[in-house]
């Protein structure tokens, strides 16, 4: 009988130390974040987060393609995001797909750049720890002024477009995490 309960314990001991590293992460998730963002930052490249912001993703060349009513948008870009330190921004490569039924007709071409602004720190810490920033989950506008807004759509796509942003540069990413890299961050 004391064998039983030595392997039930063991059993049970081993299911703990496996389930205490996630609810670990799940707490260092919800515990509140020194944010700075009450100035401007400028990246080493150049990229500059507005003040208020908590990050911006930048998609350089998205293409842009139609089939009768569907339409949609593609394209590489990264994310760039204030870390909690004052003097460093995370830096992840984003892939951006965007669609809606606006189309009439058949064409493929490339777009100007899009830029979207996240203004709360909820989109800014799901896109760093790897997750899908889906449209839909969050409020986004084409408003500059609107201070309710998740997202803000700043150029290259209008309120229509429902979007994924997805971390990382390929499927690997998806089962590995995206690989990020730091960058020095400059007040302006």
């Amino acid at each position: 009988m004391s064998t039983r309960l030595n392997l039930l314990l063991l059993l049970l001991m081993q299911v703990l130390l496996l389930v205490t590293p996630l609810a670990v992460y799940a707490q260092d998730t919800d515990r509140p974040v020194n944010w700075p963002t009450t100035t401007a930052v400028q990246t080493e490249a150049g990229q500059i987060i507005p003040a208020g912001a908590f990050g911006i993703v930048q998609i350089d060349t998205p293409r842009a393609a139609t089939l009768l009513h569907l339409r949609g948008v593609m394209g590489r870009g990264t994310a760039t995001i204030r870390s909690e330190g004052k003097h460093d921004c995370l830096i992840l490569p984003i892939r951006f797909v965007a669609g809606d039924f606006g189309g009439d007709s058949i064409s493929a071409h490339t777009r100007k750049p899009i830029r979207l602004i996240l203004q709360t720190a909820a989109v800014a810490k799901a896109l760093a720890r790897g997750e899908d920033v889906v449209s839909d989950m969050y409020r986004t506008s084409s408003q500059m002024t609107d201070s309710n807004a998740d997202i803000v759509i700043e150029r290259g796509l209008s309120d229509g477009y429902g979007f994924v942003l997805n971390p990382g540069a390929s499927v690997v990413a998806d089962i590995f995490g995206a690989k990020a890299s730091r960058a020095t961050c400059s007040k302006l």
